[in-house]
């Protein structure tokens, strides 16, 4: 029996226990006003396919055992991405690759050279600190047509798309620099995905237009710089994660452990057997209830969608 194998398999995947602490970064208020200056881009996404992927009723902690289990994850990086929104569901997929044959892509537009945590303009390092870790892309974000083309069978083979928060997300250059096309193209072009976002990753989405039309959640501490960047998306409050279709969004930071944890037990043959064990291993009691959000209430958030 595969739970017979996942119980054997602890002492194992207990070495790749690795955990991180994180707090959320400080917004720029500079980046935020620019945003709101920048012109709206228009989207065409009449080709998204929102059918076919098995979605919990009501977000119950239900499996799946008819559509294929997700091998292959992307995670978009970008600089001052926020490092427990990324690597904390990794840390839980890391322990999910030990019983089945998953794949990390990592794209930046910062390969081949490393991505930067750190803030990109000096008021957001007040105490002038080095304390910012850089992490390595597998993948450039592709942002001629010839690389969409050579990369194409790499880009279709991606199951989960997964983006990050953290202040970097209202960088105005994400359009620029290629972001906010690559999420468009990977969600409406390139094959049936997953897309998960953490914390405030959903204001990049919202910016690509992604969500529009969907429901999500965010950090209710940043609901105010957020959701004005979806004018078209329904905001869901109270949310510890929501899901609509393909789409998974969480609430803030440590919320996407949760929400991993979820998707987990959903995409999986034995996975709530197997997220029961990953917790256990973690010393992580995950929020069961989608519903579950006193932040709502601490940043006086009406209850909406």
């Amino acid at each position: 029996m595969r739970l017979t194998i996942l119980t054997k398999t602890i002492t194992l995947i207990l070495l790749h226990l690795h955990l991180t602490t994180a707090a959320i970064l400080p917004q720029l208020e500079s980046n935020i006003k620019l945003l709101k200056t920048l012109p709206k881009t228009a989207t065409n996404l009449g080709n998204l396919k929102t059918t076919g992927f098995p979605t919990p009723a009501n977000n119950t902690n239900s499996n799946s055992t008819t559509y294929p289990a997700p091998k292959t994850y992307a995670l978009l990086l970008f600089r001052s991405f926020e490092i427990l929104d990324a690597y904390g569901p990794i840390e839980i997929l890391q322990f999910v690759a030990d019983f089945y044959p998953l794949r990390l892509l990592i794209f930046s537009r910062s390969f081949p050279g490393p991505v930067l945590t750190s803030p990109a303009l000096p008021s957001g390092n007040p105490q002038n600190s080095s304390f910012y870790p850089t992490f390595n892309p597998t993948h450039a974000i592709p942002t001629t047509e010839q690389q969409w083309n050579d990369m194409r069978e790499v880009l279709e083979s991606v199951d989960v798309l997964m983006v990050p928060g953290g202040e970097g997300v209202y960088d105005p250059d994400l359009e620029a620099g290629g972001e906010l096309a690559f999420l468009r193209r990977m969600v409406g072009e390139y094959g049936d995905k997953y897309l998960v976002t953490v914390c405030i990753g959903s204001a990049v989405a919202a910016r690509a237009g992604v969500l529009d039309g969907r429901r999500a959640t965010t950090n209710k501490m940043a609901w105010g710089e957020v959701t004005p960047l979806g004018e078209k998306v329904k905001w869901v409050s109270p949310a510890r994660w929501v899901v609509d279709g393909n789409i998974w969004t969480s609430s803030g930071v440590t919320s996407g452990l949760d929400m991993t944890f979820e998707f987990v037990r959903h995409m999986y043959p034995d996975g709530v057997a197997m997220a029961d064990l990953i917790a256990g291993a973690m010393e992580h009691e995950p929020v069961m209830d989608w519903r579950y959000d006193p932040f709502a209430g601490r940043f006086g958030i009406p209850p909406q969608n």
